[in-house]
């Protein structure tokens, strides 16, 4: 998606929507004396200078007090609400440090030790986990996936038997992006009916060809891994968190990651998801709407974490699979294997050098990339309302766990942040601000324009198409008029909807305005039409993916009839 990702965050980097440049920064002097660092010449292509061989500064003294200084400053410029902030350095923990509040408009401080969700950072648990299980003999990367989840299928029944538990993770099964399918059906989704419906999905790309993200295959490739630890097939969500407990949390010593919402809860230390209305204005998102659709994909994107935790995650892979108590929880040779670069990820027409490297390749459940030559493993992550970003460069013993409580801007702010870490650490100058400057202009132009075009719906125009609709794959949609707004609600979803009028003056489509759903450019939207039959119809337009054609999927009426508006 081109502006907020409302889904799982792309393996790609999220936005780039970072606000004005933060120019001047507070210099504060500890009188601690540090290493100067190799004189490295900048290019002057946007590029980031030959870093091969070069040893990363300490993140002591005003190289510190800097980067604070710059993620306070950067919170408070995108209007996020809370972030928690990790450093990792030669296996030390060299920042650690909540900033903002739980929750908008509320006291409670984000800490180190508050809860967030990671998001798509999950992905890397899942394959990690996998990994154990090859290392125990349970199963092989190699492994049908069909000979441990036997309901899975793909479209293609001849390549339903090839693809492995590796193929889980890989990004590259020619299976393409189809997140609306269990969000918006997340009311009677089930990891067994996910599994069970894959079958139904298109597939889009030969076997290897070309990088597509699914969140189902990184599902499916989680719940066997599952099945080979001693689960059940048939109870999908306790296999995994059982042995995802078992094999992985428990042995860094991440007592308090979860993905089960009323732990979370019962823990009382965790931040609030907020998400954008269409100005772009971020609100407190309630906790079942961010959770409900991603339970049955759980293995991609639901767990739960704090800051504190994160780092012995991070700590753990930099020291190749021995925890930082001193567990060897994966062998070196099966974590080294999830790092191993496989399918290209293709970069967009003017995407700046150094982002290109950092994106290079999808491994299995982490983006394989370079900074300044040097080998950078990492993952982004986003629900509905949270954003996070994980990063380690394995030759420089370096790593950073950014997590927020909000989508939108905090895509954005999760990229600044690491970007000014890895600027300090290698003594190059600030410039991730002003190479998306200009983007951020735009971004802002952009987003005035479209709200210029929104007009208000009219009740008598809308009033043949009120009632409830069905479609195939995203389930059913309810439209109504309250208060003279024409509403949407699809699952746990609500928002109101309004139309965009043409430069002509004409309606073009109507836009969901508010959050989660709300987007800018919109990722869904709906018109209406009078069918061959003469019967309402609804067609909903979506853009999964940013360089994919958009998909319409046609909604037929089940009871559509002509109330009086309310």
């Amino acid at each position: 998606m081109t502006t907020r990702r409302t889904l799982l965050a792309s393996a790609a980097l999220a936005p780039l929507l970072s606000a004005r440049v933060i120019r001047a920064m507070a210099q504060v002097e500890s009188g601690e004396a540090a290493p100067e660092a190799s004189p490295v010449a900048t290019p002057a292509n946007g590029a980031t200078p030959d870093l091969t061989g070069v040893t990363p500064l300490p993140l002591t003294g005003s190289r510190l007090a800097t980067f604070e200084a710059y993620v306070a400053a950067k919170l408070a410029e995108m209007g996020v609400p809370g972030a928690a902030v990790a450093v990792i350095q030669d296996g030390a923990v060299v920042f650690l440090q909540g900033f903002g509040v739980r929750e908008f408009d509320r006291p409670e401080p984000a800490t180190a030790d508050t809860l967030f969700r990671i998001g798509s950072v999950t992905k890397s648990f899942s394959s990690l986990l996998a990994a154990t299980l090859v290392d125990a003999g349970k199963v092989s990367w190699e492994t049908p996936l069909v000979d441990l989840l036997p309901d899975f299928a793909v479209a293609d029944p001849a390549l339903t038997p090839r693809l492995t538990l590796r193929d889980g993770f890989c990004a590259c099964s020619g299976l393409p992006r189809r997140d609306f399918a269990f969000i918006l059906r997340a009311n009677e989704m089930t990891p067994e009916r996910l599994i069970a419906e894959m079958a139904n999905l298109p597939l889009t790309a030969r076997y290897g060809e070309k990088y597509q993200y699914s969140n189902q295959m990184v599902a499916a490739g989680g719940y066997a891994a599952a099945i080979a630890a001693g689960g059940s097939p048939r109870a999908l969500d306790r296999a995994f968190s059982i042995a995802l407990r078992n094999r992985v949390l428990n042995p860094i010593g991440m007592p308090r990651t979860t993905y089960d919402l009323a732990t979370v809860v019962d823990d009382h230390d965790y931040a609030t998801p907020h998400a954008q209305e269409i100005s772009g204005a971020l609100q407190p998102l309630p906790f079942l709407v961010d959770d409900t659709w991603i339970v049955s994909v759980a293995p991609s994107g639901a767990l739960w974490s704090s800051a504190r935790e994160m780092v012995r995650y991070v700590q753990t892979e930099l020291n190749r699979g021995v925890a930082p108590d001193g567990e060897r929880v994966v062998s070196t040779e099966n974590l080294e294997r999830t790092w191993q670069p496989g399918i290209a990820i293709p970069s967009a027409l003017g995407t700046p050098p150094m982002l290109a490297d950092f994106t290079r390749h999808y491994g299995l459940g982490w983006v394989v990339g370079t900074y300044g030559g040097q080998r950078v493993i990492w993952h982004s992550g986003g629900t509905l309302g949270f954003s996070s970003l994980v990063t380690f460069l394995p030759e420089s013993g370096v790593g950073a766990v950014i997590l927020t409580n909000a989508s939108g801007p905090a895509h954005s702010l999760t990229s600044a942040i690491l970007f000014r870490a890895l600027e300090l650490l290698f003594d190059q100058p600030a410039t991730f601000d002003a190479m998306v400057a200009e983007r951020v202009q735009d971004a802002a132009a952009t987003r005035g324009e479209f709200l210029g075009r929104l007009g208000e719906a009219d009740p008598a125009a809308v009033t043949p198409f009120l009632g409830r609709y069905a479609n195939p794959d995203l389930g059913t949609l309810t439209l109504s008029l309250t208060d003279g707004k024409l509403m949407y609600q699809a699952g746990p979803f609500r928002s109101e909807l309004r139309p965009e009028v043409g430069d002509d003056g004409n309606l073009t489509r109507y836009i969901l305005v508010d959050p989660p759903l709300a987007g800018l450019p919109p990722e869904m939207t709906l018109t209406f039409e009078e069918g061959a039959d003469g019967a309402p119809r609804v067609v909903a337009t979506i853009t999964e993916e940013p360089d994919e054609p958009a998909l319409t999927y046609p909604y037929t009426p089940v009871t559509v009839a002509t109330p009086t508006p309310s």
